[in-house]
């Protein structure tokens, strides 16, 4: 039992089937399927019995109190010593879901419907034998905490996304994990669609939620949130992929006061916050955030590289053999690769950090050559990069409105000529002549007669007039713009830009207009002639190509838009995380060597304590 055990944690391919085959192969017997179910139902019963002699252990140690596993997952993060240094982060942790260990939902076949595939509805009833078994411990949160969060009473909280909401975070609408039009078809055939899993910056896996029946909703890491705040407290940070959306879910959820009140932090890996908006880079980002050190916050990806294996033996299984096989998996790469290389960790990451160190008087050469006297410089060009992104989010009302004036100016004096033309036009009347007559011929199109003509042009000068005289009060202007003047070319070449900057941003859904326009014209008797790209775009699209060089902020003159500026920048934030990582390094050393000192004298006393009473037990 124990040697398969360890073989299948070992290897997550290796089933119970395989196993007992090569038993048989080994014995020279022939395989029968009635073996591998004698062989699940002792191994269940194997693993009942130390998990019960673990219950025993526990409660002799005074390790069985509630949260007890969590408060102490990781002696680097969790072990803390009297006088140790302050860390801006006491937690660092990172999240993620995973859709890999999926589990299917055996159901009833009903009946087709309407000549539909005979595949079940997605809530068909299960067939699966009732197993009323639970995984004890505290590493799953039960699906009664995950709920509580659920999307559902969360509608009930938030309004929809405000426009202050969407300009603090632009990455609020962009990123979306496992959308529900992805996962959706996958909810009649899976029971649980996933796992989402958090663990210590160091690996320790600390808690882990089923997926039910959902893609990666909010409810989960809202619930993982919650149940860290409660038992860690205040100053943890928390890594996601889509952190930054997250800190918005978070702060307008019930949860949100409370998280705001620990100084919970929402975080973003570094291998996911490449691909985050510049803006959202500069808030997330872990090169730009104090007290990060050099931690990426990807480890749950790295986990989930070597987890995947396990997927092929839990996507039949029973509810209660899925969580057995992961709870037992996470406590054997607890045990056996994270605590065994948590050294290994810790050392790599002093050397890397030491290395960049040593780069730091390339960085003060630099800093001479290019006139930098204070450090303080770097975290000024921050700022203004944020300040000049911010701009270029959306226009200046100033612009909009000298924009507009513009068009309403083009406007009146495109109606002004049409007037003018129309009152030095000459109309003579000939009643015998039937092309000056009022009268319309049989199935000739319908026109106005001069009068009205007159008229109508009257009317639009008047509106379009109106219109510029209000936009002159709103700008204060004095004197009319004409097409000779600066305010009338500026204006002009600002509308340009826009046009061009909205063409290029809808390129797609024009070239596909385009092409169905062409494909229309060929059919037609005659044929029309077709239309280019070029012929559609051109102007506006050559406008575009300088849209930094030629916006409202030339970015050339900005110091730190520089190719030097911003090496040397990256390079100072770079070492100002290495020298936070050492600090916090060396308070995680003298927290494992410690733990490993009192761990050892700890057991060793409970030992002998516990050997006067009961032999076997002091043996485990």
């Amino acid at each position: 039992m124990e040697v398969y055990r360890v073989m299948h944690l070992r290897c997550p391919h290796q089933t119970i089937e395989p196993f007992i085959k090569g038993l048989c192969d080994l014995h020279r017997i022939p395989f029968r399927q009635y073996l591998s179910q004698q062989f699940s139902f002792a191994f269940d019963l194997y693993l009942a019995i130390r998990t019960s002699v673990q219950s025993r252990v526990d409660a002799v140690l005074g390790r069985n109190l509630p949260k007890w596993r969590l408060k102490n997952a990781c002696p680097a993060c969790t072990y803390k010593l009297e006088g140790e240094g302050d860390l801006v982060f006491k937690l660092l942790f990172t999240m993620d879901g995973n859709d890999s260990l999926k589990r299917l939902w055996s159901a009833k076949k009903t009946p087709p419907a309407d000549g539909d595939s005979e595949q079940p509805p997605p809530l068909a009833e299960s067939n699966a034998r009732h197993d009323s078994r639970t995984v004890p411990g505290d590493r799953y949160l039960t699906r009664e905490e995950v709920d509580r969060w659920a999307k559902a009473s969360l509608e009930e909280l938030l309004p929809d996304a405000s426009k202050e909401e969407v300009e603090d975070n632009p990455c609020t609408g962009r990123w979306t994990n496992m959308i529900n039009e992805v996962t959706a078809k996958m909810w009649g055939i899976f029971d649980e669609t996933g796992v989402f899993l958090v663990l210590c910056r160091h690996g320790f896996r600390l808690v882990v939620a089923d997926m039910v029946q959902s893609g990666e909703l909010s409810k989960y890491p809202l619930a993982v949130v919650a149940t860290l705040l409660e038992v860690f407290g205040e100053d943890i940070g928390g890594g996601y992929d889509i952190g930054c959306k997250f800190k918005t879910t978070l702060d307008r959820s019930e949860l949100g006061p409370r998280a705001r009140e620990l100084r919970f932090r929402a975080l973003v890996g570094s291998f996911h916050g490449h691909a985050h908006n510049r803006i959202c880079q500069l808030s997330h980002l872990a090169t730009y955030v104090k007290g990060m050190g050099l931690e990426d916050l990807e480890g749950c990806e790295r986990f989930f590289s070597k987890s995947n294996h396990l997927a092929a033996s839990i996507r039949y299984a029973t509810s209660f053999h899925r969580r057995q096989k992961i709870i037992e998996y996470l406590a054997h790469t607890d045990a056996f690769e994270t605590e065994q290389k948590l050294s290994t960790f810790l050392v790599n990451n002093y050397r890397q950090a030491l290395e960049i160190l040593a780069g730091i008087d390339a960085l003060h050469k630099t800093m001479n050559d290019q006139g930098i006297a204070s450090t303080d410089v770097f975290h000024q060009w921050l700022e203004e990069e944020r300040a000049y992104l911010t701009s270029l989010a959306k226009e200046p009302v100033q612009e909009t409105l000298e924009m507009e004036y513009y068009q309403k100016l083009v406007n009146f004096h495109a109606a002004s000529s049409k007037l003018a033309d129309l009152q030095t036009t000459w109309h003579a009347y000939n009643p015998q002549d039937p092309s000056t007559s009022s009268a319309r011929a049989p199935g000739a199109k319908r026109q106005y007669n001069p009068e009205t003509r007159l008229r109508h042009a009257r009317e639009t000068v008047d509106r379009e007039l109106l219109a510029v005289q209000e936009l002159e009060l709103q700008l204060e202007i004095g004197e009319r713009w004409t097409p000779d003047c600066e305010g009338w070319k500026a204006a002009a070449v600002m509308l340009r830009k826009h046009i061009g900057k909205a063409l290029k941003a809808r390129s797609q859904a024009i070239r596909t207009s385009l092409e169905r326009y062409n494909a229309a014209a060929a059919l037609m008797s005659p044929p029309r002639p077709s239309l280019s790209w070029d012929q559609v775009v051109e102007y506006a699209y050559l406008a575009d190509f300088d849209l930094l060089r030629d916006c409202r902020q030339d970015i050339r003159e900005r110091v730190w838009a520089r190719p030097s500026s911003r090496l040397a920048m990256d390079q100072y934030f770079k070492t100002e995380r290495a020298r936070e990582e050492i600090h916090r390094l060396n308070v995680e050393i003298k927290r494992v060597i410690t733990h490993m000192r009192d761990e050892e004298a700890f057991l060793l006393v409970k030992e002998r304590e516990v050997a006067q009473s009961n032999t076997a037990l002091a043996h485990q």
